[in-house]
């Protein structure tokens, strides 16, 4: 497993008993007196970086980014250090774009409704990335399609303009759709009412929002392969630690349960890869109609107890409006984990400066 702490990018994390205590008064000192009522309930789970062999998450399923391990297994790493040796530019650009909701684009940029370069705050991952020498400034353009309110459902084609936006985005770039080669994905399902049991077995029709996630996720890759047809990396990332919310707009369990429904696409496709078997939920993830698809950075903790790399989330990482949105201190967290995984990945020599 990585250790975020060994990089300039992740804060030192090494934490005492008695700064852990410190951290957990801080948290909740940092809610509402309506959240603190409810302190005592708030959602705690083992992030899936973290899984112990034998734990499972409701007694059923198992955790870890891939199976069995945080690593992709060897046919889907060949796949992907292929992909990326392919990525190359396109008139003279490599496009990448931030595709989902508002945590995303705050987290990528701004939030705010032309998050073109000059708006970007400094914290943001591409403004921190647009001021590294590290990153490949010759030929990259980082551009944040993600759009307020734009869940899951919203990217499965462009009923919600959502990839009609993202084209003037390009367009104002002086970019086309045809140039971009990757996406960086990262959503919810809003307002979620059914969360997983040890029951849970997805289907297409399934209620359960971890289910729908990863079919909502799965026709997303597909219509994105029909709208960028030079696209062939497709990064997906899990949502940040939403224990806190005043709002039931994403709260837990559902932020962590994206997770496994992330792990779940994924897996679907490398099974499909494998075996030509088209999972049912995720739908057709071939590479003929989808891009690759792996992890990027894996974001969620579980609240203000650090997970084995030292990431923790505290209440005053939010937008205190909500407790939701990440506020400027979760913003830098997000994006030390976004350079740190970038920078060192091998699925990305295009984000590197010296592009190896």
């Amino acid at each position: 497993m990585r250790d975020a702490r060994h990089l300039a990018y992740a804060r030192p994390l090494a934490l005492s008993f008695l700064t852990l205590v410190t951290i957990a008064a801080f948290g909740l000192l940092a809610v509402t007196p309506f959240r603190l009522a409810l302190a005592h309930t708030r959602f705690t789970a083992t992030p899936l970086t973290d899984f112990l062999p034998g734990e499972l998450y409701l007694g059923t399923f198992p955790g870890l980014l891939y199976t069995r391990s945080n690593k992709p297994p060897a046919d889907h790493d060949a796949d992907g250090r292929s992909f990326a040796s392919k990525i190359v530019p396109i008139g003279g650009k490599i496009v990448v774009i931030g595709a989902g909701m508002s945590n995303w684009t705050i987290e990528l940029c701004t939030g705010v409704s032309d998050p073109s370069p000059a708006n970007c705050k400094s914290n943001s991952f591409f403004a921190v990335a647009a001021a590294d020498p590290s990153v490949n400034h010759a030929s990259l353009v980082l551009v944040d399609c993600a759009q307020d309110g734009h869940d899951s459902r919203k990217w499965v084609d462009d009923s919600f303009m959502s990839y009609t936006v993202c084209d003037s985005r390009l367009a104002a770039r002086g970019l086309t759709p045809d140039q971009v080669e990757v996406i960086l994905w990262k959503d919810a399902d809003e307002h979620p009412t059914v969360s997983m049991s040890p029951s849970t077995v997805c289907s297409p029709t399934s209620s359960v929002d971890a289910c729908a996630y990863e079919k909502f996720t799965g026709e997303m890759a597909r219509f994105a392969k029909s709208r960028y047809p030079s696209i062939l990396q497709l990064f997906v990332h899990s949502r940040i630690y939403g224990g806190y919310a005043l709002t039931n707009l994403n709260p837990e369990p559902f932020a962590y349960e994206y997770g496994f429904a992330t792990k779940w696409l994924v897996n679907a496709q490398i099974a499909q890869m494998r075996t030509g078997k088209i999972d049912p939920t995720a739908g057709d993830l071939s590479y003929i109609v989808a891009p690759w698809i792996a992890w990027g950075p894996y974001f969620w903790a579980s609240g203000a107890m650090p997970r084995n790399d030292g990431l923790a989330w505290l209440a005053s990482d939010y937008s205190p409006k909500d407790l939701t949105h990440p506020g400027a201190s979760g913003v830098t967290k997000v994006a030390d984990q976004m350079m740190y995984w970038y920078l060192s990945s091998p699925y990305t020599p295009w984000f590197r400066a010296s592009g190896m």
